[in-house]
């Protein structure tokens, strides 16, 4: 796999215009409309870029820029955000676009919705770019492992962007169903394999594999989901990977959900996690190490209290530094999604099995279903702990919400709003599928700037 090299690059709020490669500014500051008689000898113009020797430069800006969507910008990224709104973390700050979004009612106006939808709009725009100019500038573009790693998370920019995402809208057109960008992403995992293959790049190629499942798994296509699962070792495991370089290439999610930057602003109180996971301070009460946790305490020895003076900070200790990589494809999905396609068909022990195959792997007890109304629950707390903070959660609940096999198991509450005058004790729940709506919205910068949109604009 290659390592991210990021340099940084200009993120619109909304609608992504021209081309995100214009210039490079490398440590200088490029003042508009001034002349101050000097040249900036780092300035890069586009067409320095028309080299084989730039692809690696322009590929890994392309990951870049998708790990700044899915776990910096707006407060902790995409990443965070689904994660309020699917009920992995509860919101305990101060700031007031991550607590509507907590609360079950994520608006298009805020700035960090306009970031959560800018920035992904770069990143899926940014891997598809990079793409083209991988192609055209290297000697061999059927089987460069630049050109695959491209297609690769060019697919996993529109599988996020279709899981979390009420619509799509794709380069200024009209709003689509948000489906379009799980059909979109299959054909960039799919164009992956085949370059991957003729290349011999075996991981790149067992993660395009695994994220073709994702993405048909989502589109309801089963039989095309397992077909490529079945292809991934269990053991398999592809990372984005985060640095220490800069604050670009941090793992937000550890800034957010364990440093607590800007006040704690998320927690894991309130939630099934924090029935589900494993409290580090209190390991004999056991639990799911999957989803381990920690309350914090003051010097005093009190609980500590987030942002909003009032929940208690409860830590997310998967992602224990910044440097910490965050899966984006695992075998361990792979048999679970397996197991829901048996369960599907009403292959009780067989999906328990495959189940209990996943546990077996982190060295879990086996559990058991002898009813499809016992092992519906199960496999959605499984999938709920094994991809818990990983940019899953909202995607399942939404296509579980939408299918009436699966809507009656699907919800599960929450901590919501607050109980004015009363303790964090006594704030009320929600069901997760009462959010309104149950997806992150397309940003007003987008709607306002797309001509397509202005008369007929997406929720």
């Amino acid at each position: 796999m290659h390592k991210e090299r990021t340099t940084r690059n200009r993120a619109e709020a909304g609608r992504v215009h021209g081309r995100s490669l214009a210039l490079l500014a490398a440590g200088g500051l490029l003042l508009a409309g001034c002349d101050l008689g000097v040249s900036n000898p780092a300035l890069i113009e586009e067409t320095d870029l028309e080299t084989e020797q730039a692809v690696p430069a322009i590929v890994n800006g392309a990951l870049g820029t998708f790990g700044m969507a899915t776990t910096i910008m707006g407060g902790g990224g995409t990443y965070s955000a689904s994660a309020l709104l699917s009920g992995e973390l509860v919101h305990s700050g101060s700031w007031v676009p991550p607590r509507e979004i907590s609360e079950g009612t994520p608006n298009n106006e805020s700035p960090e919705n306009q970031s959560h939808w800018g920035f992904s709009s770069q990143a899926r725009w940014q891997a598809e770019d990079a793409i083209e100019k991988a192609q055209r500038l290297v000697s061999d573009p059927a089987s460069s492992s630049w050109v695959a790693l491209a297609q690769l998370y060019a697919g996993f920019s529109n599988r996020i962007m279709g899981e979390m995402f009420c619509d799509a809208v794709i380069d200024g057109g009209a709003a689509e169903p948000h489906t379009a960008f799980s059909e979109r992403a299959v054909g960039f995992f799919q164009d992956a394999v085949q370059t991957a293959q003729a290349g011999g790049h075996s991981d790149t190629r067992l993660a395009a594999l695994a994220g073709q499942a994702q993405a048909n798994l989502m589109l309801g296509q089963w039989d095309q989901a397992v077909a490529a699962a079945q292809q991934v070792p269990t053991d398999f495991v592809f990372s984005h990977v985060h640095s220490e370089n800069s604050g670009n290439e941090h793992n937000g999610v550890h800034n957010w959900a364990y440093r607590g930057d800007n006040g704690f602003q998320l927690t894991v109180w309130g939630t099934r996690w924090a029935e589900w996971g494993l409290n580090t301070a209190d390991p004999e009460a056991g639990g799911d190490p999957r989803a381990s946790f920690r309350p914090l305490l003051t010097s005093g020895g009190d609980p500590l209290i987030g942002g909003d003076n009032r929940r208690p900070v409860w830590r997310v200790e998967k992602y224990p530094a910044r440097n910490t990589g965050i899966p984006l494809a695992k075998g361990t999905e792979m048999r679970l999604i397996e197991a829901e396609a048996l369960l599907r068909q009403n292959q009780i022990g067989a999906a328990v099995d495959l189940i209990n195959e996943v546990r077996a792997h982190h060295g879990l007890d086996a559990v058991d279903a002898a009813t499809a109304a016992e092992a519906w629950p199960l496999l959605m707390q499984e999938r709920g702990i094994e991809l818990w903070m990983e940019g899953r959660r909202l995607g399942d609940v939404r296509r579980w919400a939408a299918d009436g096999t699966t809507e009656p198991f699907a919800g599960y509450e929450v901590v919501g709003a607050v109980a004015g005058g009363q303790p964090a004790s006594a704030d009320p729940t929600r069901n997760v599928l009462d959010a309104d709506p149950l997806c992150l919205r397309v940003s007003t910068n987008e709607i306002f700037s797309n001509p397509n949109l202005a008369a007929n604009p997406p929720r």
